[in-house]
């Protein structure tokens, strides 16, 4: 059912019970208000007091909508308090008097009456009900009116949180693409200084990642076989620029159809792995698996550690990734590092899920 006319049910039901109970109450009046009404009525004749009934609960249900759609939010919560409480002061007022007219002028012979026997009990009783009645429906509208202002902050929160999410989301991935491009860029570079064969290749190869970057990775998440591939893209550009000294080992194992990640996660591991642990003079290894096994997906990076060539630079980046891990898979994810003497170990594990 749509939420609306489910709200409006809800409300329908929500008078019919408040308002049945207490007119039950009316047709079995203690022997006092019995003794009072016998003389309001010649005998024979009953009054009637379902048209006092109806009026005076139809202008409750109009104090109720007139406090909870106007008085509180346009008076009280603005902060015009003072005319707020003096309204409700004219209200109250009216609460405690009116129901005396009305059922003067509904109920036959009840101001004859109340003049003949100063009708003080009828006309106090009255009062009191009315006073009653008031508080419970100020009550009412009043807290009514605090649970919808209380979710609607509740959702103007979220939408924020969602907001500053994806607006730091944002900065992370403006980090990553720059970074890996100009790295990218220098080992073209470096190919076109040796004129390399290569280079038409490497190229190809930046023109299909960059393709990735700029058109499939700006959303929340893509295919993990398109990731995979710009990662191998991405490690055989590396694997172009490098000398005999660097043997690389990509594995990768398990089904990968019909899976997704978040874009440009997983690079930044394995960045840092060329970038920190590679010498073009001394023997060095960067060892890559990759396994998908249901939905739970494992890393581990395995590279040679040159002490010298760790800046600053590999922490902030790790630091980003890890804070995308935060921010995308809370609670859905596993990060190691472990530092040998001689080599850098990465786990990550994700629930892609």
């Amino acid at each position: 059912m749509n939420k609306k006319y489910l709200t409006i049910l809800i409300h329908l039901l929500g008078w019919t019970a408040f308002f049945i109970f207490p007119f039950v109450l009316l047709n079995f009046p203690s022997e006092a208000h019995q003794a009072a009404m016998r003389g309001l009525r010649p005998p024979g004749q009953r009054p009637s007091l379902l048209p006092f009934f109806i009026i005076n609960n139809l202008l409750f249900i109009i104090f109720f909508y007139f406090n909870l759609v106007f008085l509180l939010p346009e008076l009280y919560y603005k902060q015009k308090k003072i005319r707020y409480f003096i309204s409700m002061f004219l209200l109250l007022l009216l609460a405690v008097y009116l129901p005396s007219f009305i059922k003067s002028g509904l109920i036959p012979h009840a101001a004859n009456f109340q003049r003949e026997h100063a009708g003080r009990p009828l006309r106090d009783m009255d009062r009191v009900i009315g006073f009653l009645h008031f508080l419970i429906i100020w009550c009412l509208s009043s807290i009514v009116c605090l649970a919808q202002r209380y979710r609607r902050m509740e959702q103007r929160n979220k939408e924020m949180k969602v907001q500053k999410l994806d607006s730091e989301l944002s900065y992370l991935k403006a980090q990553i693409n720059p970074h890996f491009l100009f790295n990218t860029l220098n080992n073209i570079y470096s190919l076109s200084i040796c004129q390399s064969e290569q280079t038409p290749e490497a190229i190809l190869k930046l023109s299909s990642i960059m393709r990735y970057v700029t058109e499939d990775a700006g959303v929340e998440k893509v295919a993990l076989d398109k990731e995979l591939d710009y990662l191998t893209n991405y490690i055989a550009l590396q694997q172009i620029r490098s000398n005999d000294y660097l043997t690389v080992s990509f594995n990768t194992k398990g089904c990968t159809n019909d899976k997704v990640i978040a874009p440009l996660l997983l690079i930044n591991y394995i960045e840092n792995a060329f970038k920190h642990g590679v010498s073009n003079h001394i023997a060095c290894f960067v060892n890559i698996d990759i396994s998908v096994l249901q939905n739970e997906l494992t890393m581990q990076v395995i590279n040679k550690k040159f002490s010298e060539n760790h800046t600053s630079g590999m922490s902030m980046g790790l630091n980003n990734t890890k804070r995308r891990l935060q921010l995308q898979y809370p609670k859905k994810h596993f990060f190691a590092l472990d530092e040998k003497d001689d080599t850098y170990k990465v786990t990550l594990q994700l629930n892609l899920a």
